[in-house]
């Protein structure tokens, strides 16, 4: 221990070993000339026969300082030094590397970045690596459960030791010490959520399993609810006098019982939750005993020690496959259920939470990584190849170094360490640019997600800085020190080696051009569906079309075990209505409506629909509550009979409007004006609907939509369920001003009713493509960076080729070639890599559309056409990285050129 800790003072501190070491040296010379002087030589004799008895002082001095420090680093500080001084007498040369460099490394880190954070960072809690995620599916389409079989299965298993359920409210209004009512994000949560998820109080308790009990009928006691440290922190200046302070949510006063530990902010990311509420007291009993409402966000539980994944999924599958053989079969003419022996209960890694965001971003994530990963080899390879070009006009230096007795191994050292300079300073400019970029990447998509880095982020970015030093300076070194003679200092010999080395680029370039191919080809087939996305025809007009989202929380409401009188339905139609009538009379605003859900906000429901004619028919239709102007609002057309009125009031008849496919399943050829339909549908009363109006069919949630829905729409004023959305028809350029009227104007009328989002229609069209958007924004912009750099790489090395062979194309033009012929023969060099890299990249990028397959929409994975056009963009970027290169070859001088020699 203490010869290397002495080594290592003596790789510090050389510089005062070494005077030292003089001082030393020079005191034993003169000791041994005294003693000569003593035995009768002269002065200067005495000095010479001194030096003669030391020997060699500088070999002392080299062994005496190798057993001092560690000459490995040593050596490595100077090869460091010697390639910060090379790089730095090349400036252009440094400057493209490491650009090249910078922006791999960093777009690989800053993608890695937000796939850590949607997908792979564990919750908050106790030994996550014990819970799961429960999924009911049926290949690979996923179904939810219903309360009655959560509890059914919670009773009965015995792989875990315990599992919960949640369900979201992102936008629950809070009253709290008579300050204005604000929206905070919820979760309603069974009682035994944070037990399984292993969370201590930082203040005061948790929720318990007691406070999730079922209410009694009429109860109306007191909930509890449990807030968030960040919550804590800005009502409560994280006082403990928060614990047991009442908050106001709609009709329920609840009762704070305990604070969340900082850092936890809920059990999913890019999910921030301030206030958990027990489950069970706070919803609608006819929700908790229903076999067909499925309101939950998902199940977790977590294992029982020593039971494996696999176990628990068998143990749960069975028993979900027994519950379900206990329900009635449904009527013929519903739609049927799958049968108990197709349904599994999957039991996933729960480490990371529910994942929302890996299941709907998991697989473009993944994509764009694989995607950013090539863009970091093809400019790992770019870089490699210009050191190559670089390093070929160094073969003289490296072998006079050879011939003076440097090893291979000290000279691969040597260039190794050029390389892994370049990689290295890349690296950290990658990462630095990547922590500026990761948090734009993610407010494109990802607006709540948390994308500091952890120590995974920073391990992947050494990981991409190692592997490219790897390409970089391994790749180079070992070409570049293959053992050479000293008749490579001739000509012929030279030229011998350089031709072996071009061969090495000319493959680099081959890469780079074929997964350049690859990822053109992809941003062309994802450009072609965006394209075809948005030439549908949506069977409205989203145009000038303002949308509010809404939420109504008057107290009464049903939503949170309150069950309506017919006074208090009626006080909401009439509430309704003046907020219609304020609206449409907003400047800019040409129509306006309210809608229990809006277009393309991917909510829906569906229900029997009994036709008394036929009693037994109760095929399923979708349904929607609109006020009297909304299919005007939105551009719906309507085919045959009318629209919904302000006559269709509370007390009016019953009516109803379909579409033209609900016609077409259920009528056939008949008129469907007068005939009736039964919504069998709780608080319906089993009423029978009038249809008299017929609208075209038209897209409800989704572009992808192949078979369009049966759709039933119903008059708010009869229907009065709280509105989710205010749609608004605006002139041109009122779109800025009107939602802050439009706010006030809903406030005007209620206090209760609060907007939670603004947007438009055509923007929340085009958000349902976001996947599809991402990918080809991020393929393009990685398509182009790899074309620019493969670019940068031909024309390195056409240019060192040119270089190599002025001698060549002197003799050719004094041998009478013309100057086109040169021209000619480096574009044909250029073109045979480009159809080198179409050779290997065309099976590629077919490959490559098959795994884009599920994101593609109106083209082919395999489209000839679109494989056609990158293969023409390769050929345009191959001849423009060829042309300076191939221009400046025609134009030697054939008598300078032959003279250099």
């Amino acid at each position: 221990m203490r010869t290397l800790w002495a080594r290592i003072r003596g790789l510090f501190l050389g510089h005062r070993f070494d005077r030292r070491l003089d001082d030393e040296v020079q005191s034993h010379l003169e000791q041994l000339a005294d003693d000569y002087q003593r035995r009768g030589m002269t002065a200067e004799q005495a000095r010479l026969a001194a030096r003669r008895a030391f020997g060699g002082v500088e070999q002392m001095k080299e062994t005496y300082r190798d057993r001092r420090g560690i000459p490995l680093v040593e050596t490595l500080t100077q090869d460091a030094r010697y390639a910060l001084r090379a790089l730095g007498q090349h400036p252009g040369f440094t400057a493209v590397a490491l650009l090249s460099l910078a922006l791999g490394i960093g777009a690989t880190t800053a993608v890695f970045s937000v796939m850590n954070a949607a997908m792979l960072r564990p919750l908050v809690g106790r030994d996550v690596g014990d819970l799961v995620v429960l999924a009911p599916e049926r290949d690979n389409e996923r179904f939810l459960l219903f309360n009655p079989e959560f509890e059914a299965l919670r009773v009965r298993q015995r792989s875990l030791s315990n599992m919960f359920a949640v369900s979201e409210q992102p936008f629950l209004r809070v009253e709290f010490r008579q300050q204005p009512p604000s929206y905070v994000a919820a979760s309603l949560v069974s009682g035994t959520y944070f037990d399984v998820l292993g969370i201590a109080p930082a203040a005061g308790r948790l929720l318990a399993a007691a406070d999730d009990e079922a209410p009694n009928a009429g109860d109306a006691t007191a909930c509890v609810a449990v807030i968030s440290d960040a919550l804590w922190n800005r009502w409560f200046e994280r006082s403990r006098e928060a614990i047991g302070t009442l908050i106001r949510l709609r009709d329920r006063d609840c009762a704070i019982i305990g604070v969340a530990p900082a850092g936890f902010v809920g059990h999913q990311a890019g999910q921030v939750v301030d206030l958990w509420l027990p489950m069970r007291p706070l919803t609608e009993r006819r929700l908790l005993e229903s076999q067909t409402m499925a309101w939950y966000s998902g199940v977790m539980g977590r294992l029982n020690p020593g039971v494996t994944r696999a176990q628990a999924e068998t143990e749960l599958t069975a028993l979900y496959r027994h519950i379900q053989s206990l329900e009635p079969p449904l009527p013929p003419t519903m739609r049927q259920p799958p049968r108990p022996s197709e349904l599994s209960l999957r039991v996933r890694d729960g480490a990371a939470g529910l994942g929302g965001l890996r299941r709907q971003f998991g697989e473009p994530l993944t994509m764009v990584l694989a995607a950013v990963c090539l863009v970091l080899l093809i400019a790992s390879t770019n870089v490699a190849n210009l050191l190559l070009a670089r390093g070929a006009a160094r073969w003289p230096e490296l072998a006079t170094r050879m011939a003076l007795g440097a090893s291979r191994g000290r000279i691969t050292r040597q260039l190794a360490t050029e390389g892994s300079v370049i990689a290295v300073t890349g690296g950290v400019l990658g990462v630095t640019l990547a922590m500026l970029v990761t948090p734009l990447l993610a407010s494109v998509s990802f607006a709540s997600l948390d994308v500091s880095p952890d120590r995974r982020v920073l391990l992947a970015a050494c990981a991409a800085t190692l592997l490219t030093a790897l390409v970089v300076g391994l790749l180079p070194a070992l070409r570049l020190s293959a053992p050479r003679s000293p008749r490579s200092l001739t000509l012929n010999d030279r030229s011998r080696d350089a031709a072996g080395s071009q061969r090495v680029m000319r493959a680099l370039l081959l890469v780079q051009f074929a997964l350049s191919l690859l990822l053109v080809t992809a941003a062309g087939l994802l450009l072609r569906t965006s394209v075809g996305l948005s030439g549908i025809e949506l069977g409205f007009d989203s145009g000038h079309v303002v949308l509010l989202e809404i939420s109504d929380e008057t107290p009464g409401s049903s939503g949170f075990n309150a069950r309506e009188t017919p006074e208090t339905r009626a006080q909401r139609a009439a509430t309704y209505r003046l907020a219609e009538e304020r609206l449409s009379a907003i400047p800019g605003v040409q129509s306006a409506s309210l809608s229990w859900y809006g277009l393309f906000s991917m909510n829906d429901l569906s229900t029997p629909l009994i036709d008394p004619l036929r009693p037994e028919d109760r095929r399923e239709a979708h349904v929607n509550f609109v006020s009297a102007r909304y299919f005007e609002t939105v551009g719906m057309r309507v085919m045959r009979g009318r629209a919904f009125t302000q006559a269709d009031g509370f007390s009016a008849p019953k009516v109803a409007v379909v579409n033209e496919a609900l016609v077409r399943e259920r009528f056939g050829g008949r008129d469907p004006i007068g005939a009736q339909l039964t919504p069998d549908y709780p608080g319906e009363d089993d009423q029978p609907l009038t249809i008299v109006g017929v609208i075209g069919d038209a897209r409800y949630n989704s572009l992808r939509e192949t078979d369009t829905r049966s759709m039933m729409w119903m008059p708010l004023q009869q229907a009065t369920y709280r509105i989710d959305s205010v749609d608004l028809r605006v002139s041109p350029g009122a779109e800025a001003d009107v939602p802050r009227q439009a706010s006030a104007a809903l406030r005007s009328v209620s206090p209760y009713l609060m907007v939670r989002r603004t947007t438009t229609l055509a923007d929340q069209v085009r958000n349902t493509a976001s996947r599809e958007r991402l990918l080809f924004n991020l393929s393009a912009a990685f398509g182009a960076f790899a074309l620019v750099l493969a670019a940068i790489g031909l024309h390195g090395t056409l240019a060192y080729s040119l270089a190599r062979r002025r001698r060549e194309i002197g003799v050719r033009f004094a041998l009478g070639a013309q100057r086109s012929s040169v021209l000619n023969l480096f574009l044909r060099e250029a073109l045979a890599v480009a159809g080198g890299a179409a050779v290997i990249g065309i099976p590629l990028a077919l490959v490559a559309g098959s795994w884009l397959r599920a994101f593609l929409f109106g083209v082919a994975p395999q489209d000839a056409g679109t494989v056609g056009a990158a293969c023409a963009v390769l050929v345009l970027t191959v001849l423009v990285g060829a042309s300076v290169p191939a221009i400046r070859a025609s134009r030697v001088d054939p008598v300078t050129a032959l003279r250099s020699e």
